[in-house]
């Protein structure tokens, strides 16, 4: 009997070592098609979403991602490698196999050329080995090939925005055309060159970026999709109202930024902008009110002050920096984002469009303790602001407009327009499917105010939303994690405040209270 028993162990573990190792190699084939992930992160950052997942679904071809990445890798560059691996891997998943991609060291391998010519240099990084810190020479970068074209990632240095990167490669390298986006020019408008180079360079990941003139007779060239009007200074002549009207007309997209107040915060003096595009922009239902915001959630600014000989920095609440913290959750724009800085911005009024029939839809609003000053300005930073000043709530800083437009020149272009009348093609005269967006600031998206992720991210919703590329929008804002604390009472504040000063001591008092009093009864009893 005994012989017998350890003949059926013997027998069952030869059976049961097959089984397991046939379940592991199940399981791991299982793994490489079927996801189980508990993210638990409030914006599912590890996880892809769901326009990313569209995106490699509506993959038809294949598409190669070659990953120049050296195999040993210091910290905390090695976890980068992980994480792009693990992404890629539900890429190629939801593209039904049309996403491959492998893992190549130039360096061992030899393919250091390749690498370099598809714009993939190679890196000086810190590496601790052997108690010192050395330079080591790695490669780190991403190549998405797609027929005869490529997209490129030079350098991986975090996995920060990742996804959106690769959504944004992805789409960019399997498109057709890019859609091109237009900044107008010739009316003292930011210069894109040499003012919004981060954006410039942010655009250029989804669309053919360019300067737009408009020559006299010449309408807008046809290919621009989205025209972007940010921060005129001068008036807007006959002709180009024309040609702008007429682009509207043929269902182009306008976005429309520009500071009714005209402020210098290194000259500390603001006055009101004195152009005609506030009166040409209200046929479009945009109407800005007069005056600037002040909010007193804002940003802060440096200042050098002196007290005796003594000369010293302070850092100083400024309220013509409003940080807007409320936005439309039903709009794509400022969906998911949580703070975007406008700089002496002014309010917008939706009376106008309303009692036009179009849609106008806030994206933001200013806080709850915010107000307005008008001229004249005094925008010193040493200004003191009560609370009396902070008397209203929830002006709208930024729009978004929709509906079908009328052509403000139903006659073709006004007599002093310079061009002749007979070689102008016919007038448009209606656009059904207008979209636009309008903020009381431009300084928002110039380099210095792109710095900030969430202003940058603010402008590329918008571009997106009115070329209709919304998709990326929530992959891109989730990213973007500012939490500003929320705004609460000047009671619950102090309360808070007093309750961390006092309340730990006192605890600790009522326990040894109770010590005491615990230790005197069982001495009784």
């Amino acid at each position: 009997m005994a012989v017998s028993k350890n003949l059926r162990k013997g027998l069952g573990t030869l059976t049961s070592v097959p089984l397991v190792i046939a379940s592991v190699i199940a399981l791991n084939l299982i793994g490489v098609f079927v996801f189980a992930r508990f993210d638990l992160t409030d914006a599912k950052l590890y996880s892809l979403s769901e326009a990313s997942r569209r995106l490699a679904e509506s993959l038809d071809d294949p598409i190669v991602v070659k990953l120049y990445f050296s195999d040993d890798l210091p910290a905390p560059y090695n976890a980068n490698a992980r994480y792009l691996k693990d992404q890629l891997a539900e890429y190629r998943v939801y593209s039904g196999g049309n996403l491959r991609y492998e893992f190549i060291d130039p360096m061992k391998t030899d393919r250091e050329r390749e690498a370099q010519a598809l714009g993939i240099p190679p890196m000086q990084v810190n590496a601790y080995e052997k108690d010192k810190i050395e330079l080591k020479k790695v490669y780190m970068g991403v190549a998405f090939l797609y027929e005869d074209k490529r997209e490129v990632i030079p350098v991986v240095q975090s996995t920060r925005n990742l996804e959106y990167e690769i959504s944004s490669a992805i789409q960019k390298v399997t498109a057709k055309t890019l859609p091109t986006i237009g900044f107008l020019t010739g009316h003292g408008e930011t210069d894109l060159a040499s003012q919004m180079q981060m954006v410039s360079q942010a655009l250029s990941q989804l669309y053919d970026v360019e300067p737009v003139t408009i020559p006299a007779g010449e309408a807008i060239d046809p290919k621009v999709a989205t025209l972007i009007i940010c921060g005129p200074t001068d008036s807007v002549g006959a002709w180009d109202r024309y040609a702008i009207d007429q682009f509207i007309m043929r269902g182009g997209k306008l976005a429309a930024f520009y500071d009714p107040v005209a402020a210098d915060l290194q000259q500390q003096t603001a006055v009101d902008r004195q152009t005609n595009w506030p009166e040409f922009l209200a046929h479009y239902g945009i109407r800005f009110q007069p005056g600037l915001v002040i909010d007193a959630r804002c940003g802060q600014i440096a200042i050098m002050q002196q007290q005796g000989f003594i000369r010293y920095q302070n850092v100083v609440d400024f309220p013509y920096l409003p940080q807007v913290v409320h936005f439309n959750p039903d709009n794509l724009i400022g969906k998911d984002l949580e703070g975007v800085t406008f700089p002496f911005v002014s309010a917008l009024d939706s009376t106008l469009a309303d009692s036009m029939g179009f849609s106008f839809v806030p994206i933001c609003w200013s806080s709850d303790h915010s107000g307005v000053r008008r001229s004249p300005y005094y925008v010193s930073p040493m200004q003191k602001f009560d609370k009396p000043d902070f008397d209203r709530a929830g002006m709208i800083l930024a729009a978004a407009i929709t509906g079908s437009f009328a052509t403000a020149f139903p006659q073709g272009p006004p007599p002093d327009a310079g061009a002749d009348p007979t070689k102008i093609p016919a007038p448009l005269r209606a656009a059904t499917d207008g979209r636009m967006v309008v903020v009381g600031d431009a300084d928002f998206c110039n380099d210095q105010g792109s710095r900030s992720a969430s202003n940058l991210a603010f402008l590329l919703n918008i571009v997106d939303w009115l070329t209709k590329e919304g998709g990326l929008i929530s992959i891109r804002s989730r990213e973007v994690t500012s939490r500003p604390l929320a705004e609460v009472s000047e009671g619950t504040r102090s309360l808070v405040k007093y309750a961390n000063v006092f309340g730990p001591p006192l605890l600790v008092v009522l326990v040894g209270v109770w010590r005491w009093q615990s230790r005197r009864r069982a001495k009784r009893g």
